[in-house]
């Protein structure tokens, strides 16, 4: 208990001088929720807390930076994903996790005597993470950055396989489903980025990130595994406050059945939180094909200052 208190000293301090027992109640409740929807029983390691945790932490960090007041950023971090799995549910009735965690927020701080200027800014900041039609504040763009920050480099790529194997996925089952996603958030990493300090941070994440899962690709191969290639496509979203995006998808070299060419097909659709991309990989000769679905990265909203 010690060393995870130690660990997150920079960012609880500052919140605990105001709510001495706010991070403690919010970790209870991410980890209670976590646990009602994956159905452990036992105490034990939190995936989200500790993600919760990180974003928090660069959350100070961006917000230093750019030489802004730490407390609301360190807040709204602090809940933006506690409403991922409350009351143990997911997404349940396409309601966005966001607002869930807004409505939290509002309740834990009242609680807590916070003013409801500084309720209102973290709410607001909260609701326009997935909100496209919310005013974007300063404080949402820093949330936006940490959250996205918190996915690369060295500790991103190692959750990303903590979440593979949370989700019983194997290596190769992992690199299929979600490594066209990475490559692509990856590359467009700095361009998604609102803040200045965001972006200083960011240029070095993507390089890392990217060199990192080409050599997987490439040690994957030569260990008698899979064998992908990476495709470019340009994708136009239909929004049009975003501009085009380029999409990154490891797709097989040629068909595993039966060594034919492929090609790659694909569409767009809006949806709650975003722009979907929907792209089909298929083999020219026998039809075999692979899906790959994921959210484009929103490269060109203009951060609210």
């Amino acid at each position: 208990m010690k060393a995870q208190i130690k660990q997150r000293t920079d960012f609880a301090r500052i919140v605990e001088a105001r709510a001495p027992d706010l991070v403690e109640r919010v970790r209870a409740e991410i980890e209670s929720g976590e646990r009602s929807f994956d159905g452990r029983a036992r105490k034990g390691e939190s995936y989200l807390w500790e993600h919760t945790v990180h974003v928090a932490s660069l959350g100070l960090r961006l917000a230093l930076a750019d030489k802004r007041p730490p407390l609301l950023p360190v807040l709204a971090a602090l809940f933006h994903d506690a409403g991922k799995f409350a009351a143990g549910r997911y997404h349940e009735d396409d309601l966005a996790e966001e607002e869930t965690a807004a409505l939290l927020a509002e309740r834990f701080l009242k609680v807590e005597d916070f003013s409801d200027k500084e309720v209102g800014a973290v709410t607001s900041a909260l609701r326009a993470l997935y909100d496209e039609q919310a005013r974007k504040t300063w404080i949402s763009d820093i949330v936006h950055d940490a959250d996205f920050l918190a996915k690369f480099g060295a500790l991103g790529a190692a959750q990303f396989f903590v979440k593979s194997t949370l989700r019983g996925r194997s290596l190769r089952q992992a690199v299929g489903h979600s490594l066209s996603k990475e490559l692509t958030y990856a590359a467009a990493l700095p361009a998604n980025m609102r803040t200045a300090a965001g972006k200083r941070l960011a240029r070095g994440k993507s390089r890392d990130s990217l060199a990192f899962f080409l050599g997987l690709l490439k040690e994957m191969k030569e260990a008698g595994g899979v064998d992908l290639v990476i495709r470019r496509l340009r994708v136009q979203p239909a929004d049009a406050g975003l501009e085009a995006v380029e999409v990154r998808l490891a797709v097989p070299r040629v068909c595993p059945a039966c060594g034919g060419p492929g090609a790659v097909t694909f569409s767009t659709d809006p949806g709650l939180k975003c722009e979907k991309l929907e792209a089909i990989w298929a083999c020219r000769a026998c039809g075999e094909n692979a899906t790959y679905g994921f959210c484009l990265p929103e490269i060109s909203r203009r951060p609210s200052r």
